[in-house]
């Protein structure tokens, strides 16, 4: 069993794609090269974000741009 807990298994940055509310982001363990992230950015608008240390590692939460949709039941009697 491989051990989860060492530090080359936390991500040290991330691709993030919109603003401030509205934003879909994902985090890496291996930061891209430079030439991948200005293709990224020219290409797609991601934007890498580095992470600066442990302790801002320990603080990283669920972003707010991920909302569960809504599903609307339609009844079997109407057409």
């Amino acid at each position: 069993m491989e051990n989860t807990n060492n530090y080359s298994n936390k991500p040290i940055g991330e691709w993030k794609i919109g603003d401030k509310d509205y934003f879909i982001s994902f985090a890496l363990t291996e930061k891209p090269n430079w030439f991948r992230r200005k293709m990224a950015w020219l290409f797609f608008g991601l934007i890498w974000i580095d992470y600066e240390g442990p302790k801002e590692l320990e603080d990283i939460k669920p972003s707010k741009g991920i909302k569960r949709g809504i599903t609307k039941v339609i009844p079997k009697g109407r057409r």
